[in-house]
Parts: C-alpha cells; structure tokens; sequence
C-alpha cells in the first residue's frame, strides 16, 4: 500500500484515525471491489478497525456496499474530493483523442502521467479494463525510480530539480549512495537514447519504456508502453514501441504548445540532461 507522506514539522501529531480512514478510502478506490479481507492484507490494519471505518465512509456517502460482488466500491461522492484539483485538466482533454487514436495501432498498453510530489500520477490511459491483470487505473501512483514514467521524468529534467527529488528518495548509507550513482548513470543513457526502460524492475511480469513530453525542454508529463515479459525482450520493446510513443509524445507536446501559443523549440538543444553522480 501507497502511505501518505506527512509533513515532518506539524503543529500537532497526525490523527491516525483519519489516516487510516484515508488509506482504506484510497485503497477502495485502487481495488475497485474491495472486501475486508483484501483490504486488511493490502494495509495491515486490523479486521474490527477496517470495518469500522468502512461503515462511517457508507455513511458519509464516499463507499457503498456492492452485495453482488461483496465488497465495497467508491460512489460517485468521491468525485467531490478531487473537484477543487484541475492540475492536468486540459492536459487530459488535449490529450485524450491522441491516446485513443494510439489504442488502434498499439496493441499494448498505454499511460500518461505526471510528476506529483514523490511519484508519478496517471492521468490517462489507453488501456482497457480487465483486459490485463496489471492494469492500472487513473489516479495509481507510480514510484520514479522502478516505472518507465518515473525514469524517463526524471532523466529530462533539470540536475536542480532531480538532485533535490533523489535526496529525498535516496538515504546517505554507503548503499544508497551507490545506488544513486547506479542511477543517475542510467538516467544519463536514457536522456542520451531518448527513452527510459523498465525492464522487470516494476513488476516481474512487465517490460515498458517511456517518453517525455517536452515544451521548449520543460517536462510537462511523460507517456508509456507496457508489455508483458513473455512476448518481447527488453530489446524488441524498444525496437518496435519507442518510435511510435515518441511520436504519440511530440503530438501531445504540439497540442499543448499550440494551446498556449507556442510551439515546442524542437531543434533547441536540450538544457535538462542529467549531471554527473554528484548533481543527483
């Protein structure tokens, strides 16, 4: 389970009541159909308390109980808790029929995402339901080091920008710095090869790659393919998925450049490859 960050100053302890009612709010939300059972081996939290807070979220109107499927599933309510959130909006809207038309030629798999505070957010996605056991919904959070989405955000963006995300993602141990130096390595070859890989590393079902979508070099969001392991090596993703996701990603680049007026300095330079183990 996804756990909340919390700020590390607060002006009163955090009410682990609510948190726990979040959580299992937000874990509804990722299942879909979700009974207690699932729920407590997905968070932990005991049987008693989850049926508690279950019962207050129908109450409030935010779940309902689905006796068909037995379990519970989020109502239309929680639409509200989203509804003052428009980062992305007319990101989605200019981005939408691009994807569509993308479903038609791509047989695997699509997402579009964006960077929020440690993870990347999917807002959009050309998969459809049910039809793989990894499908991710709109909303799943992604971590940036494992997914495709993540690496290929942070491989186009400013050394600034990723130093300070990578200190708050990598701990000072010995290990750690290694690990970092490991990755800010491959986040050189992905800028250099303009595409960033998921080979295994976010489940060891999938292969993936992923692009950014740039406007004049700033990383507006990033688009992925993903394909199961058992129908093509890391190399043939490559081979036969980038060219046509970095197309889908220039086309969603000219609508949103288009939207504001101007068009993405294609030719320019890029100002935003990473830096040496020491940058981040």
């Amino acid at each position: 389970m996804q756990t909340m960050p919390l700020e590390k100053k607060n002006s009163y302890p955090p009410i682990n009541a609510l948190v726990r009612g979040l959580a299992l709010l937000a874990e509804v939300n990722r299942l879909g159909v979700a009974g207690v059972g699932a729920l407590q081996r997905a968070t932990g939290i005991s049987k008693s308390t989850i049926v508690r807070n279950l019962e207050t979220l129908e109450y409030t109107g935010f779940v309902a109980r689905d006796r068909r499927r037995d379990g519970y599933v989020v109502t239309a309510k929680a639409l509200s808790l989203s509804a003052g959130y428009d980062r992305g909006r007319r990101l989605i809207e200019l981005a939408t029929p691009i994807l569509n038309e993308f479903r038609r030629t791509m047989p695997w798999p699509s997402d579009l995402a964006i960077f929020d505070g440690e993870s990347m957010v999917i807002l959009e996605t050309s998969r459809n339901p049910g039809a793989l056991a990894l499908n991710r919904p709109v909303g799943a959070r992604l971590p940036l080091t494992e997914s495709a989405l993540g690496r290929a955000y942070l491989a186009n963006i400013g050394p600034a920008e990723r130093a300070a995300i990578l200190d708050k993602l990598c701990g000072d141990t010995g290990h750690e710095r290694r690990r970092r130096a490991a990755l800010v390595a491959e986040l050189r070859r992905y800028h250099a090869q303009g595409f960033a890989e998921n080979d295994q590393s976010l489940s060891e079902h999938t292969r993936g790659v992923g692009v950014a979508v740039k406007v004049r070099a700033e990383v507006i969001a990033c688009v992925n393919t993903i394909v199961l392991c058992e129908a093509m090596s890391m190399a043939e993703v490559a081979q036969r998925c980038v060219a046509p996701l970095r197309a889908v990603a220039g086309r969603i680049a000219e609508a949103l450049a288009a939207d504001h007026g101007h068009r993405p300095a294609r030719e320019r330079p890029d100002r935003a490859g990473p830096a040496g183990p020491g940058g981040g």
